[in-house]
């Protein structure tokens, strides 16, 4: 070794010129300091500052996407929403095919004690689907006709088996808690009747699907002329062959295309109406899915009829004639669409 270090330094004791690999024998750094270095540069992270960047690039990432996505989730229910009720139309004509051209009837109410049919003294009766539980959390009966039939309006559909399992009668606009959600009577399975708390006040359990289903009368108006009641609370469109002309004492004429069906306005009886999640069912979207007569469906975005709802215009008291004319002027709004 010594001989062979010798001989590299020679020349540059002579001042001659360098060996080719002099240079680099003579920076050669010791192994430990090598080892200890790669240690060093395998085991960095990042530093605070570049973590800060990261985080808030997310950030920003995530508040760009996330309207746009729960945008998207509402465009998707508002569809599921009109083919149910493409569906529920395609039902209602084909179950009139089979029963003298009659809709679905409705029996809820007291108007309709003693046999009578199709008497609306409140709007609100044509949500009902199945009524007179005595048990919550209980699957209703299977579809198949039923003497003295517990079902009403839409719910004649499930039992004639015209609407599959049923879930067609539910908008998925609502959320899961409401009583209008498909998801609130499915404890154990899809139809059952709904939680304890949502027993009536005689204690039955009813189910209520998600829309107003044919809820136009013949005339809803109390003109206060004799002989009393100047009004009509039958069905304006109990049979496919309905023809119908509203009197002209309402405020707002009807539209050329009459409202068959729309969505519900949740809310407890005896309150009046407001612009909340969970009463709207396509909130915050300042609009209503419509069935039409003619079978078609449009999203309605009517201002007059959104301020009624917003305002607290449209009061839900059972058998009040003030709730059955302010529907009456919500359900032409919708019709004209404006």
């Amino acid at each position: 070794m010594l001989r062979l270090r010798s001989i590299l330094l020679l020349p540059c004791a002579f001042r001659c010129t360098p060996l080719p690999n002099e240079e680099n024998i003579l920076k050669l750094k010791p192994m430990n300091y090598i080892v200890l270095n790669q240690r060093k540069t395998a085991t960095r992270g990042f530093t605070l500052i570049e973590l800060l960047v990261v985080i808030a690039i997310i950030a920003i990432l995530a508040a760009l996407l996330l309207p746009a996505l729960a945008a998207a989730k509402r465009k998707a229910k508002l569809a599921t929403c009109q083919s149910n009720f493409h569906q529920i139309y395609i039902a209602c004509s084909a179950y009139a095919n089979d029963y003298n051209d009659y809709y679905p009837i409705c029996t809820t109410g007291g108007a309709n004690s003693g046999g009578k049919f199709n008497q609306l003294s409140f709007v609100d009766y044509t949500e009902y689907f199945y009524r007179n539980a005595t048990t919550a959390n209980t699957p209703i009966p299977a579809p198949g006709i039923i003497p003295n039939s517990p079902y009403d309006c839409v719910g004649y559909l499930y039992e004639t088996k015209a609407i599959g399992n049923g879930k067609c009668a539910f908008c998925p606009g609502f959320p899961p808690t409401s009583q209008h959600s498909v998801e609130y009577y499915s404890n154990p399975t899809t139809i059952s009747t709904g939680p304890p708390s949502s027993a009536f006040s005689d204690g039955t359990f009813n189910v209520q699907d998600s829309m107003l289903y044919n809820p136009r009368l013949i005339d809803a108006w109390d003109t206060g002329t004799s002989p009393a009641p100047s009004y009509n609370i039958g069905r304006a469109f109990p049979k496919t062959s309905s023809v119908w002309s509203e009197t002209p004492t309402a405020p707002n004429t009807p539209g050329g295309s009459h409202l068959f069906a729309t969505d519900f306005l949740s809310s407890a009886d005896n309150t009046v109406s407001t612009f909340s999640p969970g009463y709207f069912a396509h909130y915050p979207a300042q609009g209503f899915d419509v069935l039409f007569t003619d079978g078609s469906v449009r999203f309605v975005q009517s201002p007059p009829a959104f301020l009624m709802v917003a305002q607290g215009q449209l009061p839900t008291s059972a058998g009040s004639q003030t709730s059955n004319e302010a529907y009456d002027q919500f359900f032409n709004y919708l019709e004209n669409g404006n």
